[in-house]
């Protein structure tokens, strides 16, 4: 891209400004650029309040850290408490089934439950009821909601029926 003579010139004439207006500009911006900032003017113009000077704290002097200062906090063990839902019903889910890459025979996979917990599940078609634990598992199939090991599912189902309705709760 070339540029015309004028639009050349036009630049050059707006470095020149900027190098001589720059410094003239911040000389007049008020008083020594070393301390700008750490003072703080009032209504009356006579009258400067320094609201902190490099100058001002020694090193021997460094102010207390506001943050340490009070109660000394509870001493933490690692664990911590978890608190589960008031509500036994996990929902209604479509469940299908997995062999879990050979997991034991009694878990399952309900990404809505909390992990680890025993899980009752109920065939809405036929009323069986059957327990699992709750597992971590990294998907889920299309249009499915829960997994059960093949073992959990043919206690409440036949494989062909799958995918089946199902009423999860946290199993007493």
């Amino acid at each position: 891209m070339s540029l015309s003579t004028f639009q050349r010139r036009r630049i050059a004439v707006l470095g020149l400004a900027t190098l001589i207006l720059f410094p003239l500009f911040r000389s007049f911006g008020g008083g020594d650029p070393s301390d700008s900032g750490n003072t703080a003017v009032t209504n009356n113009p006579a009258s400067v309040t320094t609201i902190l000077s490099s100058n001002s704290i020694s090193e021997d002097e460094s102010p207390a850290p506001i943050i340490l200062s009070g109660p000394a906090p509870i001493v933490q063990d690692g664990s911590a408490l978890i608190a589960y839902p008031a509500v036994d019903l996990v929902g209604t889910l479509i469940a299908t089934f997995s062999n879990f890459n050979n997991a034991p025979e009694i878990v399952c996979f309900v990404p809505t439950a909390p992990y680890g917990i025993t899980l009752r599940v109920t065939n809405i078609n036929n009323g069986r009821t059957t327990n699992c634990t709750n597992v971590y598992q990294t998907s889920l199939p299309g249009g499915i909601t829960a997994v059960l090991h093949t073992k959990v599912f043919e206690r409440i189902s036949n494989l062909v029926d799958a995918p089946i309705p199902v009423n999860v709760s946290i199993s007493p």
